[in-house]
């Protein structure tokens, strides 16, 4: 059972007929269609989402626009949308949306999350990845366990305080790093992660273009695919983000 994010493209829809041109875009990649397994299905369920801070971006000159996709826009008995930040959005045309302001949100993100790590090395002793604790496991696996291993990992001052960040809801640290290493994490190449960061900032895992195509991530070449597909819209196509799960 998995969760993931789906962008989708429509033709000039009004935003309050949204949800039904989705429900028939994404109609043919229902995983229960048939009885049988559908060979091309990809979720069980779906809702239009999008969440403060991580939002499609608006065009300052467009602010307030009756053709954004929000909470005001789209009638509640047809999906229940929170209010969003300024200048954010659920979806809307192409021509109003700001993928540039999209793509520098999420490298100032990265640079914020390195300098925050940053600043909590500098105030803990250093921190081992998870990996020097299983390899001492390997060696000696009857006077030191697997569990041993972690328990000792994740008791590293600097590991949690990155945990308890993350539970308080840190704007920095996400839930992501209570199930993978951070040592090991800020410990990688992070130019690269950076780029990756610009690369996702407006597609999601998935796309649904203008004539209904699938495609996603699993293939080769996804993300640079989606984003000229992206940028070279119509001005006035729908773009927004359905969060999936399958």
């Amino acid at each position: 059972m998995t969760k993931f994010c789906a962008t989708v493209c429509l033709l000039p829809t009004a935003p309050r007929k949204v949800p039904q041109a989705v429900a028939a875009t994404m109609a043919p990649y229902n995983a229960n269609l048939t009885e049988e397994w559908n060979p091309v299905g990809h979720w069980d369920w779906w809702a239009i989402h999008s969440s403060p801070g991580n939002a499609y971006l608006v065009l300052p000159p467009h602010d307030g626009d009756r053709r954004l996709v929000t909470a005001s826009t789209v009638p509640r008995r047809k999906a229940k949308l929170d209010r969003l930040g300024p200048l954010e959005c659920y979806g809307e045309p192409r021509g109003l949306l700001d993928f540039d302001g999209m793509r520098e949100r999420a490298a100032r993100t990265h640079d914020a999350l390195l300098t925050a790590w940053t600043e909590l090395t500098a105030i803990h002793p250093p921190a081992r990845p998870l990996a020097d604790f299983l390899a001492r496991h390997e060696a000696d696996s009857e006077r030191y366990s697997a569990a041993d291993a972690r328990k000792e990992h994740l008791a590293q001052p600097l590991v949690q305080d990155v945990a308890q960040r993350a539970v308080a809801g840190d704007p920095h640290f996400d839930t992501s790093f209570l199930l993978n290493d951070p040592v090991a994490y800020f410990a990688q190449e992070h130019e690269e992660a950076r780029l990756w960061s610009v690369r996702c900032a407006v597609p999601g895992f998935a796309l649904v273009t203008l004539d209904g195509s699938w495609m996603d991530a699993d293939t080769d070449g996804y993300w640079e695919q989606a984003n000229r597909y992206l940028d070279g819209l119509d001005a006035e196509a729908i773009v927004l983000d359905l969060l999936c799960h399958s």
